[in-house]
């Protein structure tokens, strides 16, 4: 076979795949569904009394379901669809950074969407206005893309001769913070009822990254393995930036756009185990395993240029679906 007829044959099975385009639209109507359910739908749950239900015992839930179960179960279903936009949003977010021309260009217009995206989201998920207590999805996103700016940038220095990487100094620093912030993470964020549980689960963490590494660095070298400390050195600031802000998925929103671009060259193991990493936060996270399949057939093409359309709709959709409550009764009802 010649070396155009094989050219010819890798077109054809590439065009055969789904464009990036096409996985973006399936990502934006899992989207819409979720949203629809957990902006309308749970305004009308919360009317019909399922709080009150809720915290009057057992018979009393019973016989709200009876009434109102058609409601309850379909908004149940919708979230759960609604699983599998966030990955692929991670997923795309990845392959969009290793595409892009400007990475400055990129985080700008994330934080200027994020910007533009919050009076909508506070009025979509709270009923206010003005709500600090809880950030869009954007924010998440932008927050994910400055850890891939920044593993990017240490991965370039990797590759430079001695002499022109980063100062030696430096990268013991940072070595020795990889090293221990990701202890402190757990130690801050996951509920321990016991003292004593929280220093033995720390330690444990300690010596098995102190292990890991060292395993790592006899099969890579110690070069490497400062790589891999100074990206962890900025991850877990990042993670920590994310719940502060109390983003949407937060720490581990950012952990799993980390752990897909750790993967990148593998695309349908990168998704994989970034719907691990979703479900270790939440087991509600499963359904978000269904998106393997998409990017299993994905083709690496770009698709129809939509770019800024995927943009505006998440603001706009927002903000059409609170107005669609308020239209049927229920801008009342306050969500936080």
């Amino acid at each position: 076979m010649s070396g155009k007829q094989l050219n010819e044959v890798t077109d054809v099975a590439e065009k055969r795949g789904i464009s990036g385009s096409t996985i973006k639209i399936i990502a934006v109507i899992a989207m819409l569904i979720d949203h629809t359910a957990a902006v309308v739908m749970i305004r009308e749950i919360m009317a019909r009394g399922f709080q009150e239900a809720a915290l009057g015992g057992q018979s009393l839930l019973l016989n709200w379901l009876m009434e109102n179960g058609v409601l309850f179960y379909g908004y149940e279903i919708m979230r759960m669809i609604g699983r599998l936009g966030f990955p692929i949003f991670c997923f795309l977010l990845v392959e969009g950074f290793q595409r892009t021309r400007d990475v400055k260009k990129y985080a700008l217009r994330l934080g200027l969407f994020a910007l533009i995206s919050e009076l909508p989201f506070n009025l979509a998920v709270t009923g206010r206005l003005w709500y600090s207590g809880y950030q869009n999805v954007y924010f998440t996103l932008l927050i994910g893309l400055l850890a891939l700016w920044a593993y990017s940038f240490f991965d370039k220095y990797e590759h430079q001769e001695k002499g022109k990487d980063l100062p030696a100094a430096l990268r013991w620093i940072l070595t020795a913070a990889g090293v221990v912030l990701p202890v402190a993470y757990p130690a801050v964020f996951i509920p321990f009822q016991e003292q004593t549980a929280r220093l033995v689960c720390c330690g444990l963490l300690l010596a098995a990254t102190v292990v890991t590494l060292a395993l790592y660095g006899r099969r890579k070298g110690f070069r490497r393995v400062q790589t891999a400390c100074a990206d962890v050195a900025v991850l877990i600031p990042l993670m920590f930036l994310a719940e502060y802000l109390q983003t949407d998925y937060s720490g581990m929103g950012v952990l799993t756009i980390s752990v897909m671009y750790l993967f990148r060259k593998r695309r349908a193991l990168s998704m994989a185990m970034g719907c691990i990493v979703l479900t270790l936060m939440s087991v509600s996270e499963i359904p978000a395993f269904l998106t393997v399949i998409f990017i299993a057939f994905y083709n690496g093409r770009r698709g129809l240029k939509m770019k800024y359309f995927f943009y505006v709709f998440y603001p706009a959709h927002l903000l059409l679906l609170y107005l669609t409550a308020v239209l049927m009764g229920l801008g009342d009802v306050m969500l936080m």
